[in-house]
């Protein structure tokens, strides 16, 4: 009888290598301090702009920081320092 081992010739994705554990959603928003971070790419700046907008007229007492991290994905540096500054963050890329 003959083995016939199957090899995936299929790289594994660097994004679920990794990943980590997505934190708790806080009950609400207000008073919080929203992280944005954005990568770089073209429309990105403007689509997290816009968001932190839209939640400071949605919620109370909303303070968003913007980061800039330069490329895709963000620099560890980068993210590390807005999850330590806020509450939330989150991140673009829009192309």
């Amino acid at each position: 009888m003959h083995l016939l081992e199957v090899l995936n010739p299929v790289a594994q994705q660097r994004g679920l290598m990794n990943s980590s554990k997505i934190n708790d959603r806080p009950e609400s928003l207000d008073g919080r301090t929203i992280g944005l971070i954005w990568s770089g790419t073209h429309g990105g700046d403007v689509a997290l702009k816009r968001a932190g907008e839209m939640l400071q007229e949605r919620f109370k007492n909303v303070q968003v920081n913007f980061y800039t991290g330069g490329n895709y994905p963000a620099p560890p540096p980068i993210v590390k320092q807005a999850g330590e500054e806020c509450d939330v963050v989150i991140g673009a890329t829009a192309d």
